[in-house]
């Protein structure tokens, strides 16, 4: 086993908050989402829009239990990947484009999936059901020289014990129309190791045919292998 004897890691830990976040792929749009939700008495504070460096740092700040998805406009394929993506942060109840089937989205894992024409006092009675059907998320440490991005990436990681896809991680670190390069994932993941490796955690990457996931285990574990090999 390899140590990390010089390795220090100052971490604070973040808050949690048993409410939804408002998360957005056309932020104008959710805005006003939010006020019509808002009149009935649902606070869901500013729409957040994917792809923007202050959404990372609020959700990992507000630690949501819930993430509400609203994505005006998408194809099948595309709300399958938002939907498996942002199921990293959080259970996740989804607003998908008028027309679409529902199966899409509670097939890439949705908790819940909310008709678009429904009234707000609808929508907001239907969020507030998914709310307490789910308990607040643990609370989570940031490395005090990490951006919110890294601090995230590090608490998927760390309570990854099954595969990770690249795909959804590079989605979830970049935009819908511009996912993170493989090459930075990686490299931000590497970067990780020793953090995991003080957790008592080892990474276990699997590739395969340009296909990369992700997943850590004990690192006792890795060990007992090891010898029995």
């Amino acid at each position: 086993m390899t140590h990390h004897a010089n390795l220090h890691l100052t971490v604070h830990t973040t808050g949690v908050s048993k409410a939804p976040a408002l998360l957005s792929t056309e932020q104008a749009a959710s805005a006003q989402l939010a006020q019509r939700l808002a009149r009935t008495g649902l606070a869901l504070g500013p729409a957040m829009s994917w792809g923007r460096t202050s959404t990372l740092d609020m959700v990992h700040n507000r630690r949501p239990a819930v993430i509400f998805l609203d994505v005006p406009s998408a194809s099948e394929q595309q709300l399958t990947g938002l939907v498996r993506a942002a199921r990293l942060l959080a259970p996740v109840t989804v607003l998908p484009p008028d027309g679409q089937d529902t199966l899409t989205a509670f097939t890439a894992g949705a908790l819940n999936v909310l008709d678009r024409k429904a009234p707000a006092a609808e929508l907001a009675w239907r969020i507030r059901a998914d709310l307490r059907s789910c308990p607040p998320p643990p609370a989570s440490t940031r490395h005090i020289s990490w951006s919110a991005g890294q601090s995230l990436l590090f608490d998927i990681l760390a309570a990854a014990r099954t595969p990770v896809c690249c795909h959804h991680l590079r989605l979830l670190m970049g935009s819908p129309g511009l996912p993170m390069n493989l090459r930075a994932l990686k490299a931000r993941i590497h970067r990780m190791r020793p953090a995991l490796a003080q957790s008592g955690m080892t990474l276990v990457v699997d590739q395969q045919w340009g296909l990369a996931t992700f997943r850590t285990q004990p690192a006792d574990s890795v060990a007992l292998l090891t010898l029995l090999a």
